[in-house]
């Protein structure tokens, strides 16, 4: 059985981005007792690895002399991860590759470890402590600079015969479309991520200088991002709104197939992107209505995380939680 809860009890959760290492105690209510986070040299992987185990090392001393008693460690990781062997095997904005960070994190803090990558961890994290708590079957996409996701099924992460399962943002929405990062045409990453929000926005300014959009980057369309094309949007203007209404579509494309594939109880947005739902949801839900095969799609809410910035070390503690469960 899994530990009870003593108000004491807690998981750390350790979220390994490209920016920042950070770190959280979790209680078993998925409430954060404390947390901190620390820059990383992401561009030097030698010291990202001295780094991580030097925090892992310092939060578990930490926490213990507050008085929390930790039951093990979560880590949510950016990047392909061989979580049977423990190992980051590659990670796109770091520096660092074949790290047994399992292994480090046993070593440093003494305590049973666990390892996935941050889009399980979040997609953990939800049903852990978020707007999928106790729900066995929903899938989770992550909008961001990339997009990318986990799906839950009978209770439990789709993980594949080689444990990476659920890269979402990987599957192909227009084939003609725009180069994704993977080296494919049209992936829902490539039309759908705060990336591709920001590159249809500085598309349609090009045709449009009038559009207050134009004026925020300074006029230089290189410049837009999705973060400009929302905080636009909040202003109603036109183009950044059009924007938004194009991209809502590729994303319930994506949403559609994976309601048709996994028939989930709900579909949670999350991710940076997700902050600024309310300037797409209903469009994405009514997409999704007209594009799927109406009794499929008909009836499954699509919902924003609310975990927000915390969705990171609160997914890396149920991984944990999740570890140790099983493993009693």
């Amino acid at each position: 059985m899994a530990p009870q809860d003593n108000g004491r009890e807690c998981l750390l959760g350790i979220d390994a981005g490209g920016t920042k290492i950070a770190t959280a105690a979790v209680s078993t209510r998925g409430e954060i007792l404390e947390q901190s986070e620390l820059q990383t040299p992401a561009h030097d992987g030698d010291k990202m690895v001295k780094t991580f185990r030097e925090l892992v090392a310092n939060e578990t001393s930490r926490c213990r002399g507050k008085g929390l008693d930790i039951k093990a460690v979560g880590i949510a990781a950016a990047g392909y991860i061989s979580r049977k062997d423990g190992v980051l095997i590659e990670s796109p904005n770091i520096a660092w590759r074949m790290v047994p960070l399992k292994m480090i994190a046993e070593e440093a803090s003494g305590l049973p470890s666990f390892l996935d990558n941050d889009a399980n961890g979040a997609a953990a994290g939800e049903r852990f402590a978020g707007i999928a708590k106790g729900v066995d079957d929903f899938v989770y996409i992550t909008l961001g600079t990339g997009v990318g996701g986990g799906v839950y099924t009978d209770g439990n992460l789709l993980r594949g015969n080689r444990g990476v399962a659920g890269e979402l943002g990987h599957i192909i929405i227009d084939p003609n479309g725009p180069l994704c990062g993977c080296g494919r045409r049209g992936c829902l990453e490539a039309l759908a991520s705060g990336t591709a929000m920001g590159r249809k926005g500085a598309e349609l300014a090009k045709d449009n200088p009038d559009t207050i959009l134009l004026e925020m980057a300074g006029g230089d369309p290189d410049m837009i991002t999705g973060k400009l094309v929302t905080a636009a949007a909040e202003q109603g203007d036109e183009t950044a709104l059009r924007t938004i209404k194009t991209w809502s579509t590729y994303l319930a494309e994506g949403i559609v197939d994976f309601i048709h594939i996994f028939d989930p109880k709900i579909v949670v947005l999350g991710g940076g992107v997700s902050e600024s739902g309310h300037l797409f949801i209903d469009q994405v839900r009514d997409s999704v209505i007209e594009l799927g095969i109406r009794v499929l799609v008909e009836g499954i809410p699509i919902l924003l995380s609310k975990l927000r910035n915390e969705a990171g070390v609160i997914g890396a503690a149920a991984l944990a939680w999740e570890g140790i469960s099983k493993d009693h």
